[in-house]
């Protein structure tokens, strides 16, 4: 048997689930299985310690072996596992939304927390920028290191500030046209609800799109007070005029 075959076969007898029937083929490779399977757990507790806390350590249990045994890492470091653990939360806790949205700010923010940086654009450096003709309307701009966005139907962030001052009776309520932003301001992960409208906004900059599309779109007045506090908030990185 090749080597590569060897790896195949021991990857696939170590992630293989209980319900496939096959034992261990040695009592050392049990023993490697379920240290395997643990670190994988203890790794999902340590990325999503709210959400466990939130829905309690059994239910916690049960999802995250259930991910262990569908979803086996793909990355060299486990600091990439469970990107899509808050996608599986969300089948599983179907009626209980504030779960995925927790596990995913979870996950975000610790994103945003390793995210490699960028500079932080301040009101000096943008009243700075050439006048020329056309010049604003043109212009676009980075996002902050780190940012994510994702529709909510919960208020999931006074949830997150519950569980912060450990609050684990708190009262979830529904919301509408709301989004979640994460992004990450000098050495901290930041978030907030944003609605609709001003999270289309930011994307739009992700996405290539200039200051002047988004004048025409949502008003000279409404955008100035974003920019204002985006600004502030250090969500803009850079500007990359044409």
């Amino acid at each position: 048997m090749s080597l590569l075959a060897r790896q195949n076969a021991f990857r696939s007898e170590i992630a293989s689930a209980d319900q496939d029937g096959r034992a261990p083929s040695s009592t050392g490779m049990e023993i490697y299985r379920n240290a395997y399977r643990g670190r994988l757990l203890g790794a999902l507790e340590t990325s999503f310690e709210r959400t466990r806390r939130w829905v309690g350590a059994e239910a916690f249990t049960t999802a995250a072996c259930h991910y262990i045994l569908t979803r086996p890492p793909c990355s060299w470091s486990l600091d990439l596992y469970g990107s899509d653990f808050p996608e599986l939360l969300g089948d599983l806790f179907a009626d209980d939304p504030e779960v995925a949205e927790l596990a995913w700010l979870e996950w975000h923010m610790q994103s945003a927390f390793a995210a490699l940086d960028a500079p932080q654009l301040d009101a000096a450096e943008l009243a700075a920028g050439d006048h020329a003709p056309g010049y604003w309307d043109d212009l676009r701009f980075d996002l902050a290191a780190g940012f994510a966005a994702l529709p909510i139907v919960t208020n999931v962030c006074a949830l997150w500030n519950a569980l912060s001052e450990g609050d684990e009776e708190f009262s979830v309520t529904r919301t509408a046209g709301n989004n979640l932003i994460v992004w990450r301001q000098g050495l901290s992960p930041r978030f907030r609800s944003v609605d609709g409208a001003e999270c289309l906004a930011l994307e739009s900059f992700a996405h290539g799109g200039t200051l002047g599309d988004l004048a025409q779109e949502h008003g000279a007045d409404r955008l100035g007070a974003w920019l204002a506090r985006w600004l502030g908030e250090g969500l803009l990185a850079r500007m990359a005029p044409n």
